[in-house]
């Protein structure tokens, strides 16, 4: 992970633990920096003095994520999106035949989903999106400003 005093706000890594026909795993790190004089009701685990002489409060999350194919009940609709109805069984090579847990007949070449050789698909739209969030970072002064990646949390 890129955790070295480069301004930005939020750090995000992930790192694949485990690529099967019927799952794919990963390890997510997201480092949290922010300013305490942008977040002057803020609180966190961790304050330091950084380099350009301010403070700046830490916190961070790891997550593990597992991906892997499901059978859904879905109604559609011409007027308006589909919607799912509920959850029917995983959607491995080990799924039974159809026995009457699915409404309607079967579509032809779908039951036994499986994410072989879709390892690279997987990683290229997950390494997209973050992409995506670290394009949100503000790398130029001021240092460690929040990002709109990071929101408030609000306690009910």
């Amino acid at each position: 992970m890129d955790a070295w005093d480069n301004g930005a706000s939020v750090s995000l890594d992930h790192v694949p633990l485990n690529a099967s026909d019927h799952a794919w795993t990963t390890l997510e790190t997201v480092l949290i920096r922010i300013s305490t004089g942008w977040a002057t009701n803020g609180s966190f685990p961790v304050y330091s003095k950084v380099a350009q002489g301010f403070e700046v409060g830490y916190d961070a999350a790891v997550c593990v994520q597992k991906y892997e194919p499901w059978i859904v009940e879905v109604y559609n609709t011409p007027f308006a999106p589909p919607s799912i109805l509920r959850i029917v069984e995983k959607g491995s090579s080990n799924t039974s035949s159809p026995s009457g847990n699915i409404l309607g007949p079967p579509i032809e070449n779908t039951r036994y989903l499986n994410t072989s050789s879709k390892y690279r698909a997987f990683d290229q739209a997950h390494g997209n999106g973050i992409g995506q969030m670290r394009r949100t970072n503000y790398e130029i002064l001021p240092y460690y400003l929040p990002a709109p990646t990071v929101g408030p949390v609000v306690l009910s």
